[in-house]
């Protein structure tokens, strides 16, 4: 996957949720990216939940597989939202 321009967002629909969605936002510092994992409000997008933060990630790709997992382990541990 290529991004020119960071941050960039992605929202993952979450099953089973009608308002809430996953949002990864990914930012490049110096080589290497961070994601910002959150739940958000899927009209306005104000946060429901953060889920956590990745730091040091050296490929784009990996962020975004690291991030996906992050936020589904979380839901995993912590139950769907309500």
């Amino acid at each position: 996957m290529k991004i020119s321009e960071f941050p960039a967002e992605f929202f993952i629909k979450l099953e089973g949720q009608d308002f809430l969605l996953g949002r990864l936002s990914i930012n490049k510092m110096n080589q290497s990216f961070w994601v910002e994992i959150d739940i958000v409000q899927k009209e306005s997008k104000k946060i429901w939940a953060h889920v956590g933060n990745l730091y040091g990630i050296n490929e784009l790709d990996e962020a975004l597989d690291r991030s996906v997992q992050t936020l589904s382990d979380y839901l995993k541990t912590n139950g769907r939202p309500t």
